[in-house]
């Protein structure tokens, strides 16, 4: 009988366990509050923003490739700050870096400086869940700043089954969400004696285009949280076969060793932060 109970008592610890190590594996405890959008204007100028609230990606934790390249805050860093109304989402990304705007004409642009979005339009997805659903999305944003153009890549080729909506703009000089309601904006930031110091994006994503027939529109409203997180890419010459350091809001790694497996956003939403729409 005590033999019997101590397994009953083992197996119960192991079961608790093993349901902690599956806890450990949602969402992790990083939220951004993301304020009602008011008076918006996408022009690159951030006078009308409240950035008090925002998402910031400075430290050598998160770091998930090429740490070898990382020359500090000054070198690459971005700070990021997300509004929103019931159609649309807002963001404001303000962005350190020595280089901007480098752009290679053809190539992915997971190898250029961009930005990679990730977020989901489910807010009742599985925080627990490890493989991306149709409502799940890997977003990233470059722009060639010479002429100005913002060019878009939706990745959908780690998705099982992505309803109807398949991945677009990976080689770059495509120019997705052109069609009507998408706008985006930057300006260059400089230092006193006019040296490029980094960048302000300011976007607006109309979420119908995170959509489609089999994949309903997400709707924003005060109190819900959905999946969210920020990758920012920095490659300082224009040259092929060189990859892109590249810096994650979530992650928090150690060591001088780092790939992006480490912190598997890319394939694995149980490692993104999340937002949560707030009224102000």
């Amino acid at each position: 009988m005590k033999r019997a109970l101590k397994w009953l008592c083992l197996a119960v610890a192991l079961m608790l366990t093993l349901g902690l190590a599956d806890s450990a594996l949602a969402y992790t405890d990083k939220n951004l509050e993301a304020p009602k959008a008011k008076d918006v204007v996408i022009d690159g100028d951030l006078s009308e923003w409240d950035l008090s609230r925002s998402m910031k990606v400075v430290e050598k934790a998160q770091i998930i490739d090429q740490i070898e390249h990382w020359d500090g805050e000054e070198d690459c860093a971005m700070e990021v700050s997300v509004m929103w109304d019931e159609e649309n989402l807002y963001f404001a990304i303000i962005i350190s870096d020595a280089d901007p705007f480098v752009y290679r004409e053809g190539f992915p642009l997971d190898e250029l400086d961009a930005i990679i979005f990730f977020l989901s339009t489910n807010p009742d997805a599985d925080p627990d869940r490890q493989e991306y659903e149709a409502t799940d999305w890997r977003w990233v944003s470059s722009v060639e700043d010479y002429y100005g153009d913002w060019f878009n890549y939706v990745d959908r080729d780690m998705i099982a089954d992505p309803k109807g909506y398949e991945t677009a703009g990976e080689y770059g000089d495509e120019l997705l969400f052109e069609d009507g309601d998408y706008e985006a904006a930057f300006q260059t930031r400089t230092s006193e004696n006019g040296k490029k110091t980094g960048a302000i994006y300011e976007i607006k994503l109309p979420l119908h285009y995170l959509s489609g027939d089999e994949i309903p529109v997400l709707v924003p409203a005060a109190g819900m949280t959905i999946g969210f997180d920020f990758s920012i890419l920095d490659v300082d010459l224009p040259c092929p076969g060189i990859h892109s350091l590249r810096m994650q809001y979530s992650a928090n790694l150690d060591g001088a060793d780092r790939k992006p497996e480490m912190w598997p956003v890319d394939t694995n939403p149980s490692c993104w932060a999340t937002l949560t729409f707030v009224e102000e």
